[in-house]
C-alpha cells in the first residue's frame, strides 16, 4: 500500500495576503437539490478522467467508485488490484522508488516489470512535488529512463506544486499541477498556476492534469504550522466547483482531489465536505458531454466586465468558453454551450456588447430554467464561483 502524502507550501507564501471572506451567494448549480449521499448516475459512462488521491483500502476504492471518481492514486497489492479492475477504475502507482537521490533502480524494474500488464494500472508515479523537494531535474528523467527501459507500456507521471515548474519537470508522459490556495492564499491564484501548468504540458505534447484542494489545510498544522495571516478551511461546494470548470476551462485533460484519506485528512470524518466534492463530480458526470468536450476555436461574444477587470491574480475574473456537444446523453442535449466561471469570491456583473445576442432568452443547464439578455446587454450577475452553464445556444 502506497500512500503519497503532500508536503505544505513554504510558509513564505502564506505572508502574502490572508482570505477575503466569502460572500452567502448560492450559484444556479448550488441550486439543485442534493441528497446527502450520492445518487446513481442514469445514462452516462466514466469517460473523462476524475481521480483522487488518498484511497489505500478496497472499501475505499468501493466508495470513490460510488461517487464517479474513475482514477485514484494507491498501492500494488494484489487484492487492491484486482478489485480496482473489477470495479473499472484506473490506479497510478508508484514504482516502488521514488525520484531521487535515495532511487533504487533495481527495485523500480522489478516492480515494472510485475505489475505493468495489470488491467488497473494506469500509470506510474515517478515523484511528487520535485520542485519543493529540491529534486534535480535529471534525477527525475533518470526515474522515467528506468521505468521505460523495463518495458513499461503504461505512461509515467510526475506532479509539481508550481505550474510554471512544469517547464523544467516535464519528463513525465503526464504532468500534474497540485496547487491548494483555501485558506491560506487568494482561489484566483489556483487558476494562474493551471494556466501555467496546461501551457507548458501543451508545449512537451503531453497530458496535463489539475490536481484540486479538497481539504483543510488545519488539519496539517501538526505537520508544519503556516504562519499568520492563515485562516484554515475545507474549499466550498461553490469553491470546488469553480476550481473543476475552470481548470478544465484551462486545458486540464483530467482532474483529481486531494484527499479522500491520506493519514491526516480523513474524508469520511467529514461528511459535509464529502457531500460537497461528490456534488461536484456528479454533476461532471451528468454533464460531462460538456465538461469533456474539446475547446472550439470561436470565441464568446464580444463583452465587458462591469464589476472588476482583474482577480487577485491579475487575470480576468470570469473564464468563458465556447463547447460543442457532437453527441449528448439523458441530460445534455448536442450544441453549442457557452460556461462561464466565475474565478472570484464576489458578485461579478457582465455585459454583452455584441449587439446579436441582445434581448435574447438562453438555456440554463444548472437550473432548468432560461437567463435572459436584456436589450442593453445586461445579463444576471454571476454569484461568487459561480459556474453557469448555457446551451444549447440557438442560433443568430
Amino acid at each position: 500500500m502506497t500512500l503519497f502524502l503532500r508536503l505544505l507550501p513554504s510558509p513564505r507564501w502564506a505572508r502574502w495576503i490572508g482570505l477575503l471572506s466569502i460572500l452567502g451567494v448560492l450559484s444556479a448549480c448550488q441550486r439543485l437539490p442534493h441528497t446527502s449521499a450520492p445518487a446513481p448516475i442514469p445514462l452516462v459512462s466514466k469517460t473523462f478522467p476524475v481521480g483522487v488521491y488518498g484511497v489505500p483500502g478496497v472499501a475505499d476504492l468501493q466508495a470513490v467508485h460510488a461517487a464517479g471518481f474513475s482514477l485514484v492514486m494507491g498501492g500494488l497489492d494484489p487484492a487492491y488490484m484486482d478489485a480496482a479492475a473489477r470495479l473499472g477504475l484506473g490506479v497510478i502507482a508508484s514504482p516502488g522508488s521514488s525520484a531521487g537521490s535515495a532511487f533504487d533502480a533495481a527495485k523500480v524494474r522489478e516492480t515494472v516489470r510485475r505489475w505493468d500488464r495489470h488491467p488497473a494500472l494506469a500509470g506510474w508515479y515517478l515523484i511528487d512535488e520535485p520542485d519543493l523537494n529540491e529534486v534535480p531535474a535529471e534525477q527525475v528523467e533518470l526515474a522515467r529512463d528506468t521505468v521505460k527501459s523495463a518495458g513499461a507500456q503504461k505512461p509515467t507521471a510526475l506532479v509539481v506544486a508550481r505550474g510554471w515548474n512544469l517547464a523544467k519537470f516535464h519528463a513525465a508522459d503526464l504532468l500534474m499541477v497540485d496547487f491548494y490556495p483555501v485558506g491560506w492564499i487568494p482561489v484566483p491564484a489556483f487558476f494562474q498556476h493551471m494556466r501555467h501548468g496546461a501551457t507548458a504540458a501543451r508545449v512537451g505534447g503531453k497530458q496535463f492534469y489539475a490536481v484540486i484542494q479538497s481539504m483543510d489545510w488545519g488539519a496539517y498544522q501538526a505537520v508544519e504550522p503556516f504562519p499568520p495571516p492563515f485562516a484554515p478551511r475545507p474549499p466550498t461546494e461553490a469553491e470546488l466547483r469553480s476550481m473543476t470548470w475552470g481548470a478544465r476551462l484551462l486545458g486540464a485533460d483530467g482532474v483529481v482531489y486531494y484527499p479522500y484519506r491520506d493519514g491526516t485528512w480523513e474524508m469520511p470524518q467529514h461528511p459535509d465536505t464529502w457531500k460537497a466534492l461528490t456534488n461536484v463530480v456528479q454533476e461532471i458526470r451528468r454533464w460531462e458531454p460538456i465538461f469533456a468536450a474539446p475547446a472550439t476555436s470561436r470565441r464568446p461574444p464580444r463583452s465587458e466586465m462591469m464589476t472588476e477587470r482583474r482577480n487577485e491574480a491579475l487575470e480576468p475574473p470570469i473564464l468563458w468558453s465556447v463547447k460543442t456537444v457532437e453527441r449528448g446523453n439523458g441530460f445534455v442535449k448536442p450544441g453549442d454551450y457557452w460556461i462561464l466561471v466565475n474565478t472570484t469570491e464576489r458578485l461579478q456583473q457582465l455585459r454583452l456588447t455584441d449587439t446579436t445576442w441582445l434581448d435574447v432568452r438562453l438555456p440554463d443547464v444548472c437550473n432548468g430554467e432560461e437567463m435572459a439578455v436584456d436589450v442593453d446587454g445586461w445579463i444576471p450577475a454571476l454569484a461568487p464561483f459561480e459556474v453557469r452553464i448555457l446551451g444549447p445556444i440557438p442560433p443568430r
